[in-house]
């Protein structure tokens, strides 16, 4: 079994630090800035390997989503080797929001099996390893708002979103 790759780039609205396996992506940072994703990343990348070349069709599709086209990150393969049931399954039924739209942590919830957990729906979302790509910035509130987004701030997240419906 080869140790884990990861890769660093600036896209159009801050950074991303990839981390893969064999299996495929482990971890997706995007920060505002290249310290935080550093940061964020710090203990993935202890035993990992810089390697680019193993991220030309990961960072192809980030480009291709940051310039309006929303099914790209469809297409990145995601190791979910030991991410809990629930999560996981939170995570398939966050992939299913339509670009551009939103659901609500209780919808998460029951798309995900379990109906009166929208708080573990929550939580689901607050440690997605693979922001963007599990696209936890299209739920919100069920009062509509948008509450918090670990992946640079509310800010950052109106601004996927608002991305997201403009390119829609």
């Amino acid at each position: 079994m080869s140790a884990n790759r990861y890769h660093i780039c600036q896209v159009s609205m801050g950074w991303v630090g990839l981390v893969a396996s064999d299996h495929g992506l482990c971890r997706l940072s995007f920060k505002p800035t290249l310290q935080e994703v550093l940061e964020e990343l710090a203990s993935a990348l202890d035993h990992a390997t810089e390697d680019a070349g193993s991220f030309t069709q990961v960072v192809s599709c980030l480009e291709r989503y940051f310039q309006g086209d929303t099914a790209a990150l469809d297409e990145v393969t995601l190791d979910l080797r030991g991410v809990p049931p629930f999560f996981g399954a939170a995570y398939d039924a966050c992939r299913t929001i339509p670009a551009g739209e939103t659901r609500s942590y209780a919808w998460l919830a029951a798309e995900a099996g379990r109906p009166l957990a929208a708080r573990a729906a929550g939580q689901a979302m607050a440690k997605n390893p693979y922001a963007l790509i599990i696209p936890c910035h299209r739920v919100i509130a069920s009062n509509g708002d948008l509450r918090g987004y670990g992946a640079g701030g509310l800010r950052v997240k109106a601004k996927l979103l608002e991305m997201e419906r403009k390119d829609g």
